[in-house]
């Protein structure tokens, strides 16, 4: 199971919650193992939802459109019920015995569904006893009118806002999440990997950018944003990757991310296409000085902010003592940007079990961007657990 189910059941006890509603495509993850299908092709107007009690965390009622009820089949966690709404079509003739997994189906299509999705989640938290009680709802992911709705159909209940609980539950991350995170790493390094390979003379950014999202495909992940930039197109990070041609002096960026069955990975690097500048290699190796230190030094008990100013630190230490920046990285999950945010002024505390990204992204006219970037395991004593091979201390020059 994905949920840190003690975290879960403090959580609602230190909020006196007898129950609470999941409604983002992030936390019905967290909670299901489910990726909602109809809240990711239609984020405007798609409905799903995940209930759960205080009692048993670990029993989720699931709440969604009988089209795509069938993703309980997906489900890494018990789905003890289901409440369907709206009109799809299943058909059976004859009475040939169905497969397990096609009469559970059968069943879940066949039950009497309800008119919408506001119907159906009222429903949910009627048979599972939560009507009349303490119950907290995932307000960031509520369609306009959904709230209402429930709240006049259960007028006995109380309501209360729980996005931020669930977030906090969720910094903490089980076993299983770390693997799924290492694993969305490891197929980001490889694609980076398979990019470079292709690094020539005359290549463009558009074809390494069609290259990493290639590798990333075959390995099982799904690209979610991919930014390489030559030289000093690099300034302009977020420009598409286009038709420039790779020279020689030239500096390769990478700043690109993946997810794997629902986790995220986030990561940078810089490579020089033949021999770079005496200012490339200081900026660089000051800026790996940075996200080691920050890998290194990081410890439970910290806040964002501290964590924060202990980077920009080794930077200004090493080579840059000009460096500026916002943040320097963020917590990663289901989310590729979660708290804490390693920034000035965050008072998140680090906890053990969390995966920090960190990052010390570096940008000047006339050079590009300098950046690494990678993801680690906060240990409770030390050192924090790498879940990449890390950024090389020196820059790997492309012949």
């Amino acid at each position: 199971m994905l949920a840190h189910i003690g975290r879960l059941k403090q959580r609602m006890v230190e909020d006196d919650l007898d129950g609470i509603v999941a409604a983002t495509a992030e936390n019905i993850h967290y909670l299901t193992g489910i990726s909602s299908v109809s809240l990711h092709l239609h984020p405007y107007f798609g409905q799903c939802y995940a209930v759960i009690t205080r009692d048993a965390p670990e029993r989720v009622t699931l709440v969604s459109s009988t089209g795509e009820i069938d993703q309980v089949l997906d489900s890494t966690a018990q789905i003890a019920d289901t409440v369907n709404f709206g009109t799809f079509y299943r058909e059976r003739y004859g009475d040939e015995a169905l497969p397990s997994h096609e009469q559970r189906l059968y069943q879940m299509t066949s039950n009497a569904a309800e008119p919408n999705g506001a119907a159906a989640l009222a429903s949910a938290i009627k048979r599972i006893g939560l009507a009349g009680k303490r119950v907290g709802l995932d307000e960031a992911g509520l369609r306009i009118g959904v709230e209402d709705a429930v709240k006049r159909a259960l007028p006995q209940t109380t309501f209360i806002s729980a996005h931020a609980a669930l977030a906090w539950v969720r910094r903490v991350k089980t076993q299983e999440e770390i693997v799924r995170i290492g694993r969305s790493a490891r197929i980001t390094e490889q694609a980076i990997q398979a990019a470079v390979a292709i690094a020539r003379t005359g290549v463009t950014e558009h074809e390494l950018y069609l290259e990493f999202n290639r590798s990333v495909a075959s390995q099982g992940g799904r690209a979610e944003f991919t930014m390489i930039k030559f030289g000093r197109n690099g300034i302009g990070g977020q420009v598409l990757s286009n038709r420039t041609r790779l020279q020689k002096g030239d500096t390769i960026w990478f700043d690109v991310g993946s997810s794997y069955l629902g986790y995220w990975s986030d990561l940078a690097r810089t490579f020089s296409f033949g021999e770079p500048s005496a200012r490339v290699r200081m900026l660089y190796r000051a800026m790996v000085a940075g996200e080691q230190a920050g890998i290194d030094k990081t410890r439970p008990g910290m806040t964002g902010g501290d964590v924060f100013h202990l980077t920009m630190q080794g930077v200004r230490e090493n080579g840059e003592p000009r460096y500026r920046r916002h943040h320097v990285g963020h917590s990663i999950g289901t989310e590729v940007y979660e708290q804490p945010i390693l920034a000035d002024g965050n008072d998140v505390t680090i906890e053990a079990g969390m995966v920090i990204n960190i990052e010390t992204p570096y940008y000047e006219f006339g050079i590009g961007a300098i950046h690494v970037e990678n993801p680690f395991v906060v240990s409770e004593s030390g050192p924090n657990v790498l879940l990449t091979s890390g950024s090389p201390r020196e820059l790997v020059v492309l012949s």
